[in-house]
């Protein structure tokens, strides 16, 4: 018994930690429970997606710049101001999108931690704090970002961004703009293995049922996706 209640109460190394999170969530999750820390996984997170976009960028500017063509012409801009135009769009795009790509995932983990705060404490009547819910995001979020570099050899080899592990791929890349489309490319094999980590995260440091809390994390994501969806329709 005593054995036992040493190992319970084992605060794992960061390292250890990291590695739990994809094959044994819960003793992460028990370790953070007792001493929460976000730091060096936000920091990998944030690393994964600024490489990400540091190599797709060669993929996506020509067609970003592109589309702005259309509004160089309407302004009556020659073809040599256009050109002009275009090659320093893509310089500036080369350095803006990395940092952007850092910048909006740092505060998409705040968010995201926040909407789980106040979703356990206020509507679940729950108790934690802040730091504890952006230990279980920071952590879970490594799911995604595995996710990510194993798509990145995949997206430089098409040389298209219309490549995922959703249910999208029953479906034509040239069906990538329909509602349908759109809404399968959320029904990612490493989205869904997050929200269950992320639910068995929340289920530790609130004491929640296990149940209780992938749900609230699905609802969300749920939410998330169909939002996603329609702005990206409308825009």
């Amino acid at each position: 018994m005593e054995n036992m209640t040493a190992e319970s109460n084992h605060q794992m190394s960061t390292f250890d930690k990291i590695v739990n999170v994809f094959v044994s969530p819960r003793m992460t999750f028990q370790s953070i429970n007792r001493k929460p820390d976000w730091v060096i996984p936000m920091i990998i997170v944030v690393a994964v997606a600024v490489m990400f976009t540091t190599f797709i960028m060669p993929i996506v500017l020509p067609e970003q710049m592109e589309q702005q063509r259309e509004g160089f012409e309407e302004r009556g801009m020659s073809e040599e101001e256009i050109a002009r135009a275009m090659e320093m769009g893509q310089k500036v795009g080369r350095i803006v999108g990395p940092i952007s790509a850092g910048v909006m995932t740092i505060v998409y983990l705040l968010a995201v931690a926040g909407v789980l705060l106040f979703c356990g404490n206020i509507i679940l009547g729950g108790e934690t704090n802040y730091k504890r819910v952006l230990s279980v995001v920071s952590y879970s979020s490594l799911i995604g970002s595995l996710g990510t570099i194993l798509l990145l050899p995949l997206v430089l080899a098409k040389k298209t961004m219309h490549v995922n592990y959703s249910l999208a791929v029953l479906m034509s890349s040239e069906a990538h703009d329909t509602p349908l489309y759109q809404s399968l490319s959320k029904i990612d094999f490493f989205a869904i293995w997050q929200v269950i980590v992320v639910g068995i995260g929340l289920s530790v440091i609130y004491k929640f049922t296990t149940k209780k809390s992938i749900t609230l994390v699905a609802i969300l994501y749920a939410l998330y996706a169909i939002i996603s969806v329609i702005i990206t329709m409308l825009f």
